[in-house]
């Protein structure tokens, strides 16, 4: 079973060597030994991991889907996972999940093993299964909700700057103003439309999607908009639209993703319901790194904590490009965020680096 890589060898950074296994007949580790032979250092890496906190970076091209396949088949053979003690596989979107599905299911097939004992998922999708099964915890009742994922031009954002307009004039009236306005009508139209169809639904957007993915509140927003005097006119202006937009997604039925992944942290904040999710995780997988927030990456530490040991290393594998995002544009995704991870493994490993 070969790969096509690019020229760019896969950089890894693991907390534990890798271990031989007794749980696998002499035909599988044949072909185990097959799959190894064709992988590069890196790859071959992935594949041997058994534990522990594992950071892969990898430009696109690199094999990073098919190596996480064979190291998934690999873990769930020697491992022997099973329905109630799976490896979760989390990537970036449906496509990517089916068809890393599909490569895993081929290589159990070659190992003479059912497709079990994993299961591939969106980071929205696995955060949606945690916090709908816990609704008293999740604090999100999902039965009659409708999920959205708003871009700067979605109806719900035009609503939220309609409904900022109307609460706050004054601070609106001063934004229109600025620092330098004669009073001329063709100006006064001018920035109006601007401010209303560019600026204001760009700024929502983004205010929402940044203090969301950094955990915050709007009531968190308004707090720091009075501890930071020389920024407190844009900050209270983020948080206005922030509470705005939050009153209508309750008002209108409405959940949008990063909810479904603080939902799922307040499931995981719960002793007992983190207990239960880590006994039937053995490990998770996580494709496309790069396009996680820092949220996202919570709760993949805390799903792959181990039971009760709270010390010890989650098993994760996170595996992407350090260098761009692929989803920044909807999403408050940043490579910077896989970088800082590649260098905590690359601490752990090397505590005396400086690298």
């Amino acid at each position: 079973m070969g790969c096509e890589v690019s020229r760019t060898p896969l950089v890894v950074f693991s907390t534990m060597p890798a271990i031989e296994s007794d749980n696998i007949t002499r035909s599988q580790a044949e072909i185990i030994s097959g799959w190894r032979a064709g992988l590069r250092l890196g790859q071959r890496t992935l594949a041997d991991w058994q534990g522990g906190v594992l950071a892969v970076s990898a430009v696109p091209g690199a094999g990073k889907s098919h190596s996480m396949a064979v190291a998934a088949a690999i873990t769930i053979a020697t491992q022997k996972l099973h329905q109630r003690h799976q490896l979760i596989i989390v990537t970036l979107t449906r496509s990517a999940a089916a068809n890393i599905k599909d490569k895993i299911k081929s290589c159990l097939k070659e190992l003479g093993l059912p497709p079990i004992g994993y299961s591939v998922n969106t980071i929205h999708s696995l955060a949606l299964s945690i916090a709908s099964k816990h609704p008293e915890l999740s604090k999100l009742d999902l039965t009659d909700r409708t999920l959205v994922m708003p871009s700067t031009n979605h109806k719900l954002i035009e609503d939220t700057v309609q409904s900022w307009l109307s609460k706050y004039p004054n601070s609106y009236r001063n934004l229109l103003a600025g620092e330098s306005f004669d009073g001329e009508e063709t100006e006064r139209l001018r920035r109006q439309s601007v401010l209303r169809t560019e600026i204001l639904p760009s700024l929502a957007f983004t205010a929402v999607r940044e203090a969301k993915s950094s955990g915050l509140s709007p009531a968190d927003l308004w707090e720091i908009a009075k501890l930071d005097p020389d920024r407190s006119d844009i900050l209270s202006i983020s948080a206005g639209l922030y509470e705005a937009y939050q009153e209508l997604l309750s008002s209108k039925g409405y959940s949008d993703y990063d909810e479904m992944i603080a939902g799922a942290l307040r499931v995981m904040g719960d002793h007992a319901a983190r207990r239960l999710w880590q006994q039937q995780v053995y490990a998770v997988f996580e494709d496309e790194a790069q396009d996680s927030s820092p949220l996202q990456e919570r709760l993949l530490r805390q799903l792959a904590g181990i039971p009760n040991r709270p010390e010890l290393p989650p098993n994760l594998i996170r595996v992407g490009d350090p260098n761009q995002a692929i989803n920044s544009t909807f999403t408050p995704a940043d490579p910077q965020y896989f970088r800082e991870f590649c260098q905590e493994c690359s601490e752990i490993v090397n505590p005396d680096s400086t690298s």
